[in-house]
């Protein structure tokens, strides 16, 4: 999202083989099934390949699930970039939830989860027409595979 920026996905590639072995042990200490991992994990790999399009968390930077790294954040920016959720109030609502849902299954508390919440949805009254006029409508294609995503993740 706008005013925000991150290195991360700069980092050599062995260091970010490590932080993938990292975040998935991560999910599976919060209980994430292999399914579940498999979505961050290729949204992981996603940004290893265009590190120039992660942009990291805006504004609350102190909810890193890794050092450096808040893995709900990355999953937004996926879903965004690659997806172009953006471009419409319905799939913008469901990734920005998604996100809340995710902040609070890691235990970073429902404020936290739901106040990013409540400023997404507002921020979208701006960010969606601006989305779709600069990158167009979502396309059928990225409506399947995000809805893929968003059921694999919350069915728990």
């Amino acid at each position: 999202m706008y005013g925000s920026k991150s290195n991360y996905f700069y980092q050599t590639e062995d260091k970010l083989k490590t932080s993938l072995k990292k975040m998935k042990l991560f999910l599976y200490l919060k209980d994430y099934k292999t399914t579940e991992q498999k979505v961050y994990g290729k949204a992981f790999k996603f940004f290893m390949n265009n590190p120039h399009k992660f942009d990291g968390a805006t504004i609350v930077k102190d909810l890193y699930d890794l050092k450096g790294l808040d893995i709900d954040a990355m999953l937004h920016d996926y879903h965004f970039v690659n997806y172009n959720v953006g471009s419409s109030f319905t799939w913008k609502w469901k990734a920005d939830w998604l996100f809340a849902k995710g902040n609070e299954r890691k235990g970073k508390g429902l404020y936290s989860a739901y106040s990013r919440f409540a400023g997404l949805t507002i921020a979208g009254v701006y960010f969606v027409p601006y989305t779709y006029i600069m990158r167009g409508k979502i396309r059928e294609w990225q409506k399947q595979a995000f809805t893929e995503d968003f059921n694999t993740i919350s069915r728990n």
